[in-house]
């Protein structure tokens, strides 16, 4: 919810009526401070898990793609390995979103109380308008959680192609089998997933604009 700089909370003579900062008003100043800190600290978490989920999940599929490397081994890397780190990092990454907007939502909160305090509704506002007027790019958001859900059903599709080569030997029986239980598999670890992903997603959204 946070983003851009770090602002500079103003501390106007005028509105204080002196020198001296009431301790109420120094005491929310601080907390002001901390939880900008922790807001701008999660959203550079965010961009750190992805920059390392797409590097690292690109990498390892390249790898797949160019490399000779026995279909034993592919099918539980495609099957397993790669939808589950995919899905890891973008847990991790929603949990930071959270983070944040728990953060942005306390900024609100001190923004008015500070406000109240001072009877200026308008000495602190960078955060109450952004909540006030729905200033939210939720396109990054979504793309992110596109990418990293069409990396586990792109592994997922190598994997049940690696393993009809693997069992396409043993007869077509055996091999409709086992392609149905592969797919069933992956569809239903697929949807799972993206139930509880939006299912959570929208819970954090929910609580951010009720408050």
């Amino acid at each position: 919810m946070t983003t851009g700089s770090r602002s500079t909370v103003p501390r106007q003579r005028s509105v204080l009526q002196g020198d001296k900062v009431p301790v109420s008003i120094e005491v929310l100043l601080r907390e002001y401070d901390s939880l900008r800190q922790e807001s701008l600290q999660a959203i550079n978490n965010r961009i750190q898990i992805m920059n390392f989920a797409f590097t690292s999940l690109a990498v390892v599929t390249a790898a797949i793609l160019s490399t000779s490397i026995a279909r034993g081994v592919l099918v539980p890397i495609c099957l397993v390995f790669i939808p589950v780190s995919a899905k890891a990092s973008l847990l991790i990454w929603l949990g930071e979103y959270n983070r944040s907007q728990r953060a942005g939502q306390g900024i609100v909160q001190i923004e008015k109380r500070i406000n109240d305090q001072l009877q200026d509704t308008e000495l602190l506002t960078w955060e109450s308008k952004l909540v006030s007027s729905s200033t939210h790019m939720a396109y990054p958001y979504a793309a992110t959680a596109a990418y990293m859900l069409s990396i586990g059903v792109l592994a997922h599709g190598l994997g049940i192609f690696y393993l009809a080569e693997l069992v396409i030997h043993h007869g077509a029986v055996v091999t409709t089998v086992v392609i149905a239980g592969a797919v069933l598999y992956a569809s239903t670890m697929e949807i799972l997933f993206f139930r509880f992903f939006l299912m959570r997603w929208r819970a954090i959204r929910s609580y951010s604009h009720s408050q």
